[in-house]
């Protein structure tokens, strides 16, 4: 089940609290790009634009206008019908569909665009978010437009976006929670499926298969399926290797509900058997799992948190007879604990320290990487921090 519609129009209501007066805001869905000559990479849409309109098709502008006394309202701008088009890629989105989706009554074409925003008085201020990727960055050929927005103040979105989008509400949560469920079922049929001699791009695809056969959107990411030494490279993605017995496999893998991303890594024998090392440093890392994620609480820091992970690692790993001779645990563990989850897999958030809040959903995800063992091992779940504490989704 999709989003509501009064979970866009409050988010919108939100953002046009935060803007000048006298100001508008241009979010835009973004643009498809060519893979060949006669062919498109898949499209997916600028988050910030779904956030705020659940609408998930290219060439889509969403405009909030704030005028001098503060009053705020919302237009759409849509592609108008091709009829000739449609007979080979499907039909565009018409304005009905727009309004029952995102709760606009404002719906108009795009042509119409330099029109619409003449009516209101010159913006004194335009904001743009500057952080998404260019294909998604808004860009006009309209020469009215173009006059129209020279000489006012830009300003960025981006900031507002990542304040708004670190806390969660229950039906985000919900979401995640879903995108989670379907990871780990896909996740379960595919380890069953695990012997040595597959390769690992075998296991990535039954899993894309399961995640998709649920109803899924698809992938979050691209699947890691790295086996023996591969493992110590942390997005490692080519999934090419053949896998062994006696070698151990992680994955990192999540499927997309509704946008919204889950994230899981586990760290499995090929042959279904752990060696004795492999068996204590995969004991290790859930050690540490499991005392992090009793730490992810209302107030605590998350640089605070990655600390801590290093502490507990050079403890254990000393004790096992598993430090690096450095005696320096980066060695082995080189990223941090972890980080937001929502429509994106590293979900924005504000500049500087994290303090962790009620909302707020994050992965735990402490490893071990050991090149001269072959061995990479990360164990990875995904909490929503409550009142108290967390819980695992």
């Amino acid at each position: 089940m999709a989003l509501s519609q009064i979970f866009h129009s409050e988010k919108r209501k939100y953002l046009a609290e935060a803007l000048d007066n006298n100001s508008i805001a241009i979010i835009y869905s973004g643009r498809q790009i060519a893979m060949s000559a006669d062919a498109n990479y898949p499209f997916y849409t600028n988050n910030n634009f779904y956030y705020l309109t659940g609408i998930s098709e290219p060439e889509v502008v969403l405009i909030l206008m704030k005028n001098s006394q503060g009053l705020f309202s919302e237009k759409l701008f849509i592609e108008e019908a091709d009829l000739e088009k449609e007979k080979w890629v499907g039909k565009k989105i018409n304005r009905t569909q727009a309004k029952d989706i995102s709760g606009i009554n404002e719906i108009f074409y795009s042509k119409e665009m330099s029109k619409e925003i003449k009516c209101s008085k010159k913006p004194g201020v335009i904001y743009f978010d500057f952080m998404v990727p260019k294909h998604q960055s808004f860009k006009t050929e309209d020469d009215d437009l173009k006059c129209l927005l020279k000489n006012c103040v830009l300003k960025d979105l981006h900031p507002q976006f990542s304040k708004m989008r670190i806390i969660k509400t229950p039906e985000e949560v919900r979401m995640i929670k879903k995108a989670n469920a379907l990871t780990k079922k896909a996740f379960r049929t595919m380890a069953s499926e695990l012997k040595p001699g597959m390769f690992e791009y075998e296991c990535a695809a039954l899993f894309e298969y399961c995640v998709k056969n649920e109803g899924a959107d698809g992938l979050a990411f691209e699947t890691i399926a790295a086996s023996g030494k591969n493992a110590t490279t942390l997005h490692y993605v080519s999934n090419r290797s053949k896998t062994k017995s006696g070698e151990l496999i992680l994955f990192d893998l999540g499927a997309r509900v509704q946008g919204y991303c889950g994230d899981i890594s586990r760290t499995i024998p090929v042959n279904g058997e752990m060696t004795g090392t492999q068996e204590k440093a995969w004991n290790i890392v859930a050690s540490v799992q499991k005392e992090l994620i009793n730490a992810y609480k209302p107030g605590a820091d998350m640089k605070d948190l990655q600390e801590l992970t290093k502490a507990l690692f050079s403890d254990k790993c000393s004790k096992a007879g598993l430090l690096p001779k450095s005696g320096d645990i980066s060695e082995f563990y080189y990223h941090g604990i972890g980080h937001p989850l929502g429509l994106d897999t590293h979900d924005l958030r504000p500049e500087g320290d994290l303090v962790l809040a009620p909302g707020m959903v994050m992965t735990v995800e402490p490893g071990l990487y050991i090149n001269e063992l072959r061995l990479g091992i990360r164990i990875e779940d995904d909490v929503v921090i409550t009142s108290k504490g967390c819980e695992v989704l």
